[in-house]
């Protein structure tokens, strides 16, 4: 089971992520247009990328929907993989793939209730992987609510291209959410590791911990 841990605005937050054994970092959050948290500028990012160990990947996270726009993101910031958090049309997500064919596109799907099995569906073809995330009228992301995890295995089941679970989770529910949907492709993490508003060692490690163990057959360490 992959591991990303989303929002690193900071190297100790980098850090803190790759003590955990991470397979992703990131996402970095940049371009935001809603009300978001550790979101970063390309340049940021691209400061932190430096210090990266190899093999761990740099994620672009961002709400920027023009196509311009998103290949800039990618260039300036240095990521190869891009999460499209926002609506766009598929046109633009193949234009950023023949400007950008070494970049993994991410498209994430907000699962707010079943019409999100048709979503994944229209943006299959186009992407890399889906990214089944929750959203609020304020933010695209980040909002430490869980969504119907049973819309989510409907469209894992239905999906030919991996599938990110994200929204919501934490250490405390990161195994019974793998076990419900069993994701493809790995789950995504961002405000159920922090403690005080800020990433937490303890809290980052055993969400890595939980989420590798969940399809193990163990039960949760108490």
């Amino acid at each position: 089971m992959r591991v990303k841990f989303c929002g690193t605005a900071s190297l100790a937050d980098m850090r803190c992520a790759v003590d955990a054994g991470c397979d992703a970092v990131g996402g970095f959050i940049m371009g935001v247009t809603h009300k978001s948290s550790d979101f970063v500028t390309a340049a940021e990012a691209a400061r932190m990328i430096r210090h990266l160990p190899p093999f761990i990947e740099p994620v672009a996270v961002t709400h920027l929907q023009e196509t311009d726009d998103l290949i800039r993101l990618v260039r300036d910031s240095r990521c190869t993989t891009l999460q499209v958090q926002n609506t766009v049309e598929p046109a633009e997500l193949d234009a950023v793939r023949d400007a950008l064919p070494y970049v993994t596109i991410v498209k994430a799907v907000h699962v707010t209730d079943a019409s999100a099995v048709g979503t994944a569906k229209h943006y299959e073809p186009y992407a890399d992987a889906l990214l089944l995330d929750t959203r609020t009228r304020e933010r695209l992301g980040g909002t430490g609510i869980p969504h119907d995890w049973n819309i989510s295995a409907k469209i894992v089941a239905g999906s030919a291209i991996p599938v990110i679970l994200a929204g919501g989770l934490t250490p405390e529910n990161v195994r019974e959410a793998i076990r419900k949907v069993r994701p493809y492709g790995g789950v995504d993490v961002h405000t159920g590791v922090k403690k005080d508003g800020v990433r937490n060692p303890e809290r980052t490690l055993a969400f890595a911990r939980e989420a590798r163990d969940a399809l193990s057959g163990g039960e949760p360490d108490r």
